[in-house]
């Protein structure tokens, strides 16, 4: 008997008017430890919810213009379902020693990338195996960074492209207010 993993369900139709590409300038990293747990929904598994433990918060790296980027890519495999692997890049804009430190201990740590983009989606990168940084690096006569950190962070395991971050109703559908509340809550103090 054949298996049914992954059987084309639907079409996708186009819009009038093609999605804006880009994010906005916040962007929240986790650090993967202090997940306590996250809920994909049963209708749709690209919907995600993200409790965080007790105490613990996400991190807002600001960025300008279109210094944050996001992207997942598939490697097919010989032998069964792709891989996804996943990048962001950022730069940290500053000149402050404490900024530098905070760059470096982000290299130490697995982390999960939580962005809005210019559309309104929320996506998440790096939740099944967490990012690490594979960039961290300053160059004083990069006249467009000012010589600030630039950062990638990645993760070569993950189980497709971007989930999304959502928050549902009783009745199954998402909901935008709640899911802006429960994104701004995983970096509130």
């Amino acid at each position: 008997m054949a298996l049914d993993c992954g059987k084309l369900k639907r079409g996708i139709a186009a819009g009038c008017e093609p999605a804006t590409g880009g994010l906005q300038t916040t962007l929240v990293q986790l650090r993967k430890a202090d997940i306590a747990s996250y809920v994909r929904n049963a209708l749709n598994p690209k919907l995600v919810t993200i409790t965080m433990k007790q105490g613990t918060k996400g991190y807002v790296f600001e960025g300008l213009g279109e210094s944050n980027v996001a992207r997942a890519k598939m490697t097919p495999s010989k032998y069964g379902s792709p891989t996804y692997a996943h990048e962001v890049d950022m730069v940290a804009f500053t000149a402050a020693p404490a900024d530098y430190a905070t760059a470096e201990d982000l290299a130490k740590d697995k982390t999960v990338s939580v962005v809005r983009d210019n559309n309104g989606n929320i996506l998440v990168y790096g939740l099944n195996a967490g990012l690490t940084a594979t960039k961290n690096d300053t160059d004083s006569a990069n006249a467009d960074t000012g010589g600030a950190p630039e950062i990638t962070l990645a993760s070569t395991k993950e189980k497709g492209l971007a989930d999304f971050f959502a928050v549902m109703t009783p009745d199954g559908l998402v909901d935008p207010v709640a899911t802006l509340a429960a994104f701004e809550a995983l970096y509130a103090a």
